[in-house]
């Protein structure tokens, strides 16, 4: 599990100032730059309240 937690650190320090620079630079704003981190924030989101807590809620009652 560690090994996921820092590869989705590592990616998220690489892939977003990415993104962030061509948006920028194809709009001269960043506007856009931050809708599209706020949807993947609230996709993330979404994906540990439904997805995560259902498979985690399910193994902890196996036990």
């Amino acid at each position: 599990m560690t090994g996921v937690v820092g590869a989705a650190g590592g990616l998220g320090g690489f892939f977003p100032p990415l993104v962030m620079g061509v948006v920028y630079g194809v709009t001269d704003d960043y506007t856009w730059g931050y809708v599209l981190l706020a949807l993947t924030a609230g996709a993330a989101a979404a994906f540990t309240t439904t997805a995560v807590r259902r498979e985690t809620g399910r193994l902890s009652h196996r036990a």
